[in-house]
């Protein structure tokens, strides 16, 4: 898969038996609106929730310990944040979400393909329009968002991928030990391809002999300007991805 993975959260060993809730409300940004339908992922519980009519939610009886969580609606910035639960403690947020505003085209004219001379960048082109499967983001959406990083585009144009911190992970199957450690189910990082160039892949992180080692290998995808790569390709698996990278990011 081309960048990708999911992520992990460490979560204390509860000290009592006695559960903790954790609850809040989820607005717009524009104008404290609630936001009914807004989905909440409790990442470390593997437990959903969404928002009532009045943007409310709440998780009721959680172990003790400290959870990663995402906050995330249709047409609004993904939410990322963490929270700490102790045995009989409720916990009450607030989460105000900004649009995720599209650029719409207000004229539209035809005109010929755009041609590549690289050759990376032009099977990359013929891929996308292939239809037969991947997902990708074109140069053109990268430069609306020269500003940003790689991981917050990735976040909000590729679906089946999150991040466990700032490493690309899938979200088919959650690490159940702490995060960043070698446990026994291990997050699914995803193998990343720059320019055709093996940069990682999961059979790496098998090999890490302890965490500082991991972490030096993943490619962080927070510190990677936009502005610097002209594509990004991404496969779920690797018999649906082209030979020989199951992912590309093209210069």
């Amino acid at each position: 898969m081309l960048l990708g993975g999911r992520r992990a959260v460490a979560q204390n060993a509860a000290t009592s038996s006695a559960g903790g809730n954790f609850s809040g409300v989820v607005l717009r940004r524009a104008d404290s609106a609630p936001i009914a339908g807004a989905e909440i992922w409790l990442i470390s519980a593997d437990q959903h929730t969404v928002a009532d009519s009045a943007g409310r939610f709440s998780f009721v009886h959680l172990p003790p310990g400290a959870y990663l969580f995402e906050v995330r609606a249709i047409g609004y910035h993904v939410h990322d944040d963490t929270v700490t639960i102790g045995a009989g403690q409720s916990v009450v947020r607030r989460f105000v979400l900004g649009s995720a505003t599209a650029t719409l085209d207000t004229v539209r004219t035809v005109a010929a393909a755009r041609q590549y001379i690289s050759p990376a960048l032009r099977g990359f082109e013929e891929r996308r329009l292939s239809g037969n499967g991947g997902h990708f983001i074109p140069d053109s959406v990268l430069r609306n968002n020269d500003n940003e990083t790689l991981a917050n585009v990735i976040r909000e144009w590729i679906p089946g991928v999150t991040f466990s911190g700032p490493y690309l992970v899938s979200t088919r199957k959650q690490s159940k030990g702490p995060a960043l450690t070698i446990s026994r189910v291990m997050d699914c990082y995803v193998a990343v391809y720059i320019d055709g160039v093996l940069e990682f892949r999961a059979q790496m992180a098998r090999e890490a002999r302890n965490p500082e080692e991991l972490r030096a290998m993943l490619p962080d995808l927070g510190r990677m300007n936009v502005s610097d790569y002209a594509g990004v390709e991404f496969y779920a698996d690797a018999a649906s991805a082209p030979m020989p990278s199951a992912s590309h990011c093209c210069s």
